[in-house]
């Protein structure tokens, strides 16, 4: 449940409870979205818009999209008209375009917003380089003044148990006696802020704290070997099931698909310490490598025998340094389109 926020106005020396106002009467909702625009930072961190009412065809307007300073896009949603559970829903259907989105489309709607190119708008934003980004690599925040308790335990189940990397944030206005305004505002799923304002992307894992993650788990070695992957897909750190690593492979039409996983915390199935569970993708790693889906699985369940936890339907338990090696050498016999079954990807 979100924190309830309270406040007090001083008073003669005496603490007067200030009631929340409405906020439709006194400002519209679209005044709200131009001060997201203007002051980004009202929902707790630095984020470039580059994108607003933006028409997605058979899904709808998508408010705000915006970027963080680690790259990651951000789909803002406002509630509006929409009840709850359809706000949900419609912020998770946007989620679903930009996962099958190309990089080229969304810089051009940038370009159209921004009147001018990403990367430039990016360098003057957050003053450092833009870094590398994808569209699969994304996640949602939904504005609102409130939410019933079903549209809560939504977001909480897709944020914790299933790791998808969506928020609601809470703008309460309040009207003080002297008629000055307040906006004040509160998280529902609180740590993803952590201590303090995040400054773009602060959910995203260091490189050093997954490091110490799989040292402290004795993993250390198998992550090595399976980050070889890097040399052929784009690498991601991300807070999926505490901690992983996320692997996204060029499609043939365009644009990206991640294929591979390394769950560096154990937080996905809870392996025993000293063994490292990761998940592949078989129908993306088909798509990306011409390879049959059924050739993947074949040759991926030699290893040891796949399994499924939460939304990864097929994950591997690496309990030797020889088993890394021998998963790392079947996927790069994939990405080179040989299969090991006769057949040509």
């Amino acid at each position: 449940m979100a924190t309830q926020i309270r406040v007090w106005e001083i008073s003669d020396k005496k603490l007067v409870p200030v009631s929340d106002a409405s906020f439709a009467d006194f400002h519209k909702e679209a005044e709200l979205e131009n001060w997201i625009t203007q002051n980004p930072n009202i929902l707790g961190e630095d984020l470039l818009v580059i994108s607003r009412q933006k028409d997605i065809p058979g899904v709808g307007r998508l408010d705000l999209l915006c970027m963080d300073a680690m790259g990651q896009l951000v789909i803002v949603e406002l509630k509006r008209d929409l009840s709850p559970r359809e706000c949900v829903a419609q912020a998770l259907d946007y989620a679903s375009w930009l996962d099958s989105a190309s990089e080229a489309e969304i810089r051009d709607q940038a370009k159209e917003y921004l009147k001018g190119d990403l990367d430039v708008a990016f360098q003057q934003y957050f003053h450092t380089e833009p870094p590398e980004w994808a569209c699969q690599n994304h996640r949602i925040l939904l504005v609102a003044a409130r939410l019933d308790a079903s549209a809560e335990r939504i977001i909480n189940y897709l944020a914790e148990r299933h790791s998808v990397d969506i928020n609601a944030i809470f703008i309460t206005y309040s009207k003080l006696s002297d008629g000055k305004e307040m906006l004040i505002r509160s998280v529902l799923v609180a740590d993803q802020l952590g201590a303090g304002e995040r400054k773009g992307g602060g959910t995203r894992p260091s490189e050093n704290a997954l490091m110490a993650i799989a040292a402290d788990r004795n993993t250390l070695a198998l992550l090595e070997i399976c980050r070889r992957m890097k040399d052929v897909w784009r690498e991601v750190r991300q807070n999926t099931g505490g901690g992983s690593y996320r692997y996204w492979a060029d499609k043939p039409d365009g644009g990206l698909r991640m294929v591979f996983g390394i769950n560096v915390s154990g937080g996905l199935a809870n392996p025993p310490v000293g063994q490292l569970d990761v998940w592949v993708r078989p129908d993306a790693l088909a798509e990306v490598t011409g390879s049959s889906e059924a050739a993947i699985r074949q040759r991926l369940s030699e290893i040891p025998q796949p399994f499924s936890a939460f939304l990864m339907d097929f994950m591997i338990r690496l309990k030797s340094t020889a088993d890394a090696v021998q998963l790392v050498t079947k996927l790069k016999d994939f990405v080179a389109g040989h299969s090991g079954t006769g057949e040509q990807g």
